[in-house]
Parts: structure tokens; C-alpha cells; sequence
């Protein structure tokens, strides 16, 4: 169910529990249960809102992560504008460690790039040929590589884009969980300042044939340690944990309002002697799908692992 249905149901409920209530809210009995039940709600309100955002299982936005998010939109807007303006030619690549095999296409049939050989510098690391090593309780290794780009700041920031994507495919493998990577996050920066030694980062030119050219090329070897997948063990563990101690909450918490909203009815219906009888029994079912739907919307936040 999409969100904008479950609010607009929210509002036509608590919309109709109040005109059915009106009557109600003006008697001095009731004012009295609601400024009791109110002030101990907003405050167990206030607590559980504050508890979820201090553990981080609800997110704060900030408009500097939005701003900095679009900046980089931006620039890779302006780069692929510029390159469409210089019309020069869509390469797609398929290069294999071994063979070092170019195939390129290009939109202008008047260029014409034969299948080549890539005419690789010496002095490569026999590590970028190597496969990757994920198993065993030593060293798990895993070579990455940028792909070919003019510019050598567009091969670093591809490099960077592959480790983010290799260690969240590792973290993905290791545990087991798609949702993983998403919950223990990884910057590049963090993975090449932990994962990455300084002798393990590799850049040089490849030259492709005409018009392609030089191509730089960057190359990084993650090295993750045993003592890195103790850190992901643990990390998870406490993800689940907290997951689970939310669910028990939200159900727990569900179940106190509707106690407390079939409570109330009687305790109102008891105060008016029975006056109001069909009012409050309207309200009372008013609250209690009120309670189901916040509690199915609550829901959709929470990771169910």
C-alpha cells in the first residue's frame, strides 16, 4: 500500500473519530482522562522518537549530505555534456586480463575501430591478473580495476566506485545478506585507507588504437584480514539485535495502545453512564485501526532480519 493512501486513510479516521468524539471532548470528565492520558502519551512519545533517532535506526536527513550528493550529479552532468560536444566516439570495452582485447563501437559510422591488441606498458603488478581469493582463513585478496579513461581523475573516481562495489559484494557474500552493505556502510575513502596498502595502488597508460589513444588505467588490490571479518560478524550481530529489539517494541507498543484504547472506552462509557455509548464504541474502532495503520506504516522502516 503506498504511503500517501495509508496517511490519507490516517486523516479521514482521525478526522471522523473527532467529529464523533466532539461531544464528548467538551465534558469536564473526559478533559480530565485526556490531559492525563495526553501528557504521559506526548512524553512516551518524545522518549521513543528520541531513542530511535540516538540509535540510529531512524536517519536524520541533512542538507549538506544533499547538497554534497548533488554536486558530484552535477559534475558528471557537465562531463558528459562536454564529451557529447566534442563528438567523440562511445567506446565500450571488453577487456579481459589475459588477452587484453579491445572492442570498440562508434556512433559515427564514418570512424572505423578494428578489433586490436591493447598495447600494454611493462612493469605491471602480477597481482592485477590474479583472481580473486575469498576463501580459507588467511587473507582474502581481491583485485580491482577503474576501467580506461581519458582523464586520470575520472580512473581514480571509477577506481573508487569499484572498491565501494567489490567490498559491498564481499560483505553481501561473507554474510550472507543483500541487505548487509547497506547497514554496515564502507566508504572508498575508509576502504583504501584500511583495506588498501600504499604499495597496492597501481596506475599507468595503455595505448588503444586510433582514435581511442592513451588510455589511463588505475588498479587496487583490498586486502581483507581475518581480524575485518570479525569486525563484520560482530557489527551484524549487533544489526539484528537491534532489528529484533524494534520489532518486539513496535509490537509491544501496539499492544499497549490497544489496551489502553479499549481501557479508555470503558472508563469513558462508565463516566458519561452509558449516555455516549455508540460514540465512544465508534471512536474506540476509530483508534484502533488508527493503531494498525501507524503500526503497518511504522513497520515499513524497521529492516525485518
Amino acid at each position: 500500500m503506498n504511503t500517501e493512501i495509508q496517511i490519507l486513510m490516517l486523516t479521514g479516521l482521525a478526522a471522523a473519530a473527532l467529529a464523533a468524539a466532539w461531544p464528548l471532548i467538551r465534558l469536564q470528565q473526559f478533559r480530565r482522562v485526556l490531559a492525563g492520558v495526553g501528557g504521559s502519551g506526548l512524553m512516551a512519545l518524545g522518549a521513543t522518537t528520541f531513542g530511535l533517532v540516538a540509535s540510529g535506526i531512524i536517519e536524520v536527513p541533512s542538507f549538506s549530505s544533499q547538497a554534497s550528493a548533488q554536486e558530484p550529479a552535477k559534475a558528471e552532468s557537465e562531463d558528459e555534456s562536454s564529451v557529447a560536444k566534442t563528438a567523440l566516439p562511445v567506446v565500450e570495452i571488453a577487456h579481459s586480463r589475459d588477452s587484453q582485447v579491445l572492442i570498440a563501437h562508434s556512433p559515427d559510422p564514418s570512424i572505423q575501430i578494428p578489433p586490436n591488441v591493447i598495447a600494454i606498458p611493462s612493469g605491471r603488478p602480477e597481482w592485477v591478473r590474479a583472481k580473486p581469493k575469498t576463501s580459507g582463513k588467511g587473507i582474502h585478496t581481491i583485485p580491482v580495476w577503474s576501467e580506461p579513461y581519458k582523464r586520470p581523475s575520472d580512473a581514480q573516481h571509477a577506481l573508487d566506485r569499484a572498491i565501494e562495489a567489490a567490498t559491498n559484494e564481499y560483505i553481501s557474500d561473507y554474510l550472507g545478506s543483500r541487505l548487509a552493505p547497506q547497514l554496515l556502510r564502507y566508504d572508498a575513502h575508509t576502504i583504501k585507507d584500511r583495506f588498501v596498502k600504499h604499495e597496492n595502488f597501481y596506475e599507468d597508460e595503455a595505448t588503444y588504437p586510433e582514435p581511442v589513444g592513451l588510455m589511463q588505467e588505475s588498479f587496487a588490490l583490498l586486502e581483507f584480514t581475518p581480524e575485518f571479518r570479525t569486525e563484520l560478524e560482530q557489527g551484524w550481530n549487533t544489526v539484528r539485535s537491534t532489528s529484533r529489539l524494534t520489532q518486539l517494541g513496535l509490537f509491544a507498543g501496539a499492544a499497549l495502545l490497544l489496551l489502553a484504547s479499549v481501557f479508555g472506552y470503558f472508563r469513558l462509557d462508565n463516566a458519561t453512564r452509558g449516555y455516549y455509548t455508540g460514540r465512544l464504541q465508534f471512536v474506540t474502532a476509530a483508534a484502533i485501526l488508527a493503531v494498525i495503520g501507524a503500526g503497518v506504516f511504522a513497520a515499513q522502516w524497521i529492516h525485518w532480519l
